[in-house]
């Protein structure tokens, strides 16, 4: 296994006792192990889906980024924009 990997893993809470738990299984068990660990990801995004706490702070974060993004948003156009300008002019 990967170093990069194992440190990743062993700075997750139970890191350590997962690797214990699956390096001495079959493959078939290893396939059931990510099945079983898909379904958990996919319940857990169902979940977040119906939050309505995270609903409404998304939408408060929304409103508050608002103005930053319409900056972000129109220096970005003009900046192709002049960019556009200079090479039709010739510059680089």
């Amino acid at each position: 296994m990967e170093k990069d990997l194992e440190k990743k893993l062993f700075k997750l809470a139970g890191g350590e006792e997962f690797l214990g738990e699956v390096q001495g299984l079959s493959v078939e068990k290893l396939e059931d192990r990510i099945a079983n660990l898909q379904k958990q990801l996919d319940e857990s995004e169902e979940h977040k889906k119906e939050n309505q706490a995270l609903k409404d702070a998304k939408y408060e974060v929304s409103i508050i980024e608002g103005p930053y993004n319409d900056v972000k948003k129109a220096v970005q156009v003009k900046t192709k924009v002049l960019i556009e300008l200079i090479k039709e002019k010739g510059g680089q």
